[in-house]
């Protein structure tokens, strides 16, 4: 009977470890990604790099084009642009976030303004592996989009 509460009280205390340490990751990554967020507004692109791997790729798509049009870089490519930005701001409307051994995946719907105007909307979608103990954005994919933007506000 000692034996079955003993293994009892260990599993449970593993199964917790295991929810919090998930819970961090989700608020990490969220820090990561609002922080990159942060870093366009500021036009920081020593802050982006603080976010991204070195060889981290942007993949865009204009959804709302027919055809579909999309286009891509590397974010090392675009760092030394940032400067030339104009004002923006990128809103996150939610965070779904999917962790896995020291990768996860956010699909994050958004709203974009330029110089406090409303611009566009889509999804984000970013890949982060964990590294040293620091989440790191490999990859973002993004849907420009001008239509049904109150779809994605209701989807939150």
């Amino acid at each position: 009977m000692k034996k079955s509460i003993l293994i009892l009280l260990l599993t449970m205390t593993i199964q917790t470890y295991s929810q919090e340490s998930e819970k961090k990751d989700e608020q990490q990554i969220i820090a990561v990604i609002n922080k990159f967020f942060e870093s366009l507004e500021k036009k920081d692109s020593l802050m982006m790099r603080q976010t991204t791997m070195d060889e981290a790729q942007i993949w865009r798509r204009y959804s709302d084009e027919k055809p579909a049009r999309a286009d891509f870089r590397y974010s090392k490519e675009f760092l030394p642009k940032m400067h030339s930005l104009p004002n923006v701001k990128e809103i996150a409307l939610d965070f779904d976030i999917n962790i896995h051994k020291g990768m996860a995946s956010a699909w994050v719907p958004y709203e974009f303004y330029i110089d406090e105007k409303f611009s566009h909307c889509g999804v984000d979608i970013f890949t982060l592996f964990e590294m040293d103990g620091n989440w790191k954005i490999i990859s973002v994919a993004y849907t420009v989009e001008k239509e049904h933007c109150e779809e994605l506000k209701q989807k939150k």
